[in-house]
């Protein structure tokens, strides 16, 4: 596809997700019941041994699943296959995993069937794999649960995942996970290792000189505009480790934002940009922003205080363990020092693991 489409798809993601932020449904909790699991829209799920034919809407629940031990029951995920080109290796846990495997190469091929994009599948594509469960995200159904009542009219179970932001939310999925399928122990033998991996790089990052300092982190996808992010997997870490959003964009995920005004305006001391998988080259607009007036006269701007990440690192902030490697990127960012890496302006998808490999040896 295209890459222009890719971009105004994730755009419009970016705002859908948004949107939804403010319609009100039971968001579950932590109050499992004697009769089953509590999941993310308060469906009370009974524990199951064998699950079966297994169907996700989303890739991060085909990663859960296969963390937890079920990659072989997945019958049904979400497109494109290049969403599953991930790390199969997370610095910081001493762990061996399956996924991706082979899920892009089975979904190219058919031998996996897909059921439509993030915010393109309905229950009628869903139910064609015939599955027996179907996982499907918290904020694919936040504003309208009317696709995942159909599922469970047709007497699918459907578990559905929290998709709150920050750390917490991807470690309560794997345990709620683990309890319905009977892996508890799996289940807390990652998230203890996830917990371990996350606290040495806060550690990092509370140590930085950047420490209490300002932030922003921005889409920059042009033509179709600028964004700054007011949630998300960094700004989570960030806002843990006591550093400040300059642009907190109003309590939403994200708002639309002019790019030099707001940026002069809000003065971050340091700002992480990525470009919605456009591709950009970088250089180009690094320059462009060096010779503009207001651009070039900003302090982070003019000191090289900005770091531009193409898809790959940007990628790594999945709601499922990548995050641990996207946190990695974050404390070498911020923390040279202690780190003992230099992380340049520009962070391309071939070579940015090589910046994150201090957690393993921290």
């Amino acid at each position: 596809m295209d890459k222009k489409v890719i971009a105004l798809i994730a755009v419009v993601a970016v705002v859908v997700v948004a949107v939804a932020a403010v319609f009100v449904l039971n968001n579950g909790g932590d109050d499992d019941s004697d009769d089953g699991v509590k999941d993310a829209a308060g469906n009370i799920i009974k524990p199951i041994e064998n699950p079966g034919r297994i169907a996700t809407t989303t890739n991060v629940g085909a990663e859960l699943l296969s963390d937890l031990g079920f990659m072989s029951n997945i019958v049904g995920i979400t497109s494109p296959s290049s969403s599953y080109d991930v790390e199969n290796h997370i610095v910081g846990i001493d762990m061996e995993f399956v996924y991706p495997g082979t899920l892009a190469a089975d979904l190219d091929s058919g031998k996996i069937q897909s059921v439509g994009r993030y915010f393109g599948w309905s229950a009628e594509t869903v139910a064609a794999v015939n599955p027996e469960v179907v996982i499907i995200d918290y904020n694919q159904i936040s504003s309208d649960d009317s696709k995942m009542k159909q599922l469970q009219s047709l007497g699918l179970t459907v578990i559905v995942l929290d998709t709150d932001y920050g750390f917490p939310s991807i470690l309560k999925n794997y345990t709620m996970l683990g309890k319905i399928f009977k892996k508890e122990a799996e289940a807390e033998k990652l998230v203890d290792a996830m917990q371990k991996a996350y606290d040495k790089v806060k550690e990092v990052v509370k140590k930085s000189d950047l420490a209490g300092k300002k932030f922003a982190l921005i889409s920059h996808c042009p033509p179709y505009g600028d964004y700054s992010y007011g949630k998300h997997a960094v700004i989570s870490l960030l806002e843990d480790c006591g550093l400040v959003n300059a642009m907190p964009s109003g309590g939403q995920a994200s708002q639309s934002i002019s790019l030099g005004e707001a940026l002069a305006s809000a003065n971050p001391d340091f700002v992480i940009f990525e470009d919605m998988g456009m591709s950009l080259i970088w250089s180009d607009v690094i320059a462009g922003w060096k010779s503009d007036d207001v651009m070039g006269s900003i302090d982070c701007i003019k000191n090289d205080k900005f770091y531009c990440l193409e898809y790959k690192p940007f990628q790594s902030f999945y709601h499922t363990k990548q995050a641990i490697n996207g946190y990695a990127l974050v404390g070498a960012i911020v923390n040279p020092e202690d780190t003992g890496v230099t992380v340049p302006n520009i962070v391309t998808s071939a070579a940015w693991t090589d910046y994150i490999q201090w957690l393993d040896e921290y």
